[in-house]
């Protein structure tokens, strides 16, 4: 499996590693922290990238993008068989036009991407728990959330494609810097 995200950027990836030592220490929900090595937001998933020269690709995308603010605030639940527990990030239209362009750069060859993430369906956040949580524990836990001060303005400036091997851990490939905002010709 391949995927293409932004690590969150410090402060913000101290605070969330914070947040997912407090979940295991005071209601042993660790799934994420144990499988996910580093907070982030995920852009896409494919089997494979069936991109030719992927890096290269990207390092020339990422000098067309500029670097962009997200802003989050409070929990949220994706509901279904598989609860999920994140921090929801205000899905602007900067942020959808930036995930539009990394999901058509990359959806090409016949990838097999997750649909999960295409612009249709993709709402971005950051995960929090999965896996270990359940009905009997979501109140206690979101309870427990409740009083954090969850409301964030982060600036994402890189990309990173990374990949997992079956039963082994994430590793990096590649990450690439988004340069600094600036001033278009009109």
């Amino acid at each position: 499996m391949q995927s293409l995200l932004t690590i969150l950027p410090q402060p913000f990836y101290n605070k969330i590693t914070k947040l997912w030592n407090e979940l295991d220490k005071n209601f042993d929900v660790k799934w994420v922290k144990n499988n996910v090595p580093f907070p982030h937001i995920t852009w896409s998933v494919a089997e494979e990238y069936k991109v030719n020269e992927l890096n290269k690709l990207l390092k020339k995308a990422t000098k067309e993008l500029d670097s962009l603010t997200i802003k989050t605030e409070g929990i949220a639940l994706f509901t279904g068989p598989k609860l999920t527990l994140y921090i929801p990030v205000k899905p602007t239209k900067e942020l959808l036009n930036f995930h539009e362009y990394l999901w058509n750069l990359v959806n090409v060859n016949e990838s097999k991407l997750n649909d999960y993430y295409s612009p249709d369906n993709w709402f971005p956040h950051i995960t929090l728990a999965v896996e270990d949580i359940d009905k009997e524990n979501i109140g206690q836990i979101t309870s427990y959330l409740s009083d954090k001060k969850l409301k964030y303005q982060i600036k994402l400036e890189s990309l990173s494609l990374v990949h997992r091997e079956l039963g082994k851990e994430v590793e990096i490939d590649q990450t690439f810097g988004i340069p600094k905002r600036r001033k278009r010709k009109k």
